[in-house]
């Protein structure tokens, strides 16, 4: 049985979910194919539910960051 619920979000709106199993930064990162940081701050974001503890986890999906074209 998974242990962790995991819904990626994008504003108000779920567009990914599934369910996986070793720890919640983990399962973040498989739905998302992508780097998580621990703070939640972004429009996008993942929910991770550890369904065993009843915690709730927030993470946002490391943006690449702006490419300075001014040289």
């Amino acid at each position: 049985m998974a242990r962790f619920q995991i819904d990626e979000i994008y504003g108000e709106r779920i567009v990914a979910t599934t369910s996986v199993a070793p720890d919640a930064l983990s399962a973040a990162e498989t739905l998302t194919g992508k780097a998580i940081s621990t703070k939640a701050l972004q429009e996008h974001w993942v929910r991770v539910v550890d369904e065993y503890e009843g915690i709730v986890h927030d993470f946002s999906i490391a943006e690449e960051p702006p490419k300075d074209f001014v040289k």
